[in-house]
């Protein structure tokens, strides 16, 4: 019977990030300008290796910063990917769970706990700029 008013962790990594698209996009509006040229115009093939050892792969579709798409695929699915990111279930947890996201994300890619790859040369090239901005920024203490 106390099981009942027990709430139960969700297992499923792909729903829990599913459920906090919502309150990204209503804090979208503070993403710094410089993650806005990292990810603000993206369609991301998100890999992100659980637990137990599996890849699950996520569509993720953002404009002007906000999430737009976000749905689950199979590994084969071609949907013309931007940009290609890799992360394990661990972090993944640790950045929806923390009380300052951005912060949490900007410290896992800088230890490579996320991986970013983008996809062509115009992309490439934008993500270096952005990169460098965000270096940039956080050697002087903007971030």
């Amino acid at each position: 019977m106390l099981a009942l008013f027990v709430p139960v962790a969700s297992a499923d990594i792909v729903s829990d990030l599913g459920n906090k698209v919502d309150e990204y996009n209503q804090n979208a509006g503070y993403v710094p300008s410089y993650l806005k040229a990292l990810l603000g115009e993206e369609v991301i093939q998100l890999v992100i290796v659980t637990d137990e050892g599996d890849e699950r792969y996520i569509k993720v579709v953002t404009e002007d910063s906000y999430i737009t798409a976000f749905e689950e695929v199979d590994k084969d699915t071609e949907f013309n990917a931007t940009m290609v990111v890799g992360v394990n279930e661990a972090t993944a947890r640790t950045i929806i769970n923390s009380q300052d996201p951005l912060d949490e994300f900007i410290a896992a890619k800088d230890n490579g706990e996320i991986v970013i790859e983008p996809v062509g040369l115009v992309n490439t090239v934008k993500y270096t700029v952005a990169n460098v901005v965000m270096e940039v920024s956080q050697l002087f203490g903007f971030i």
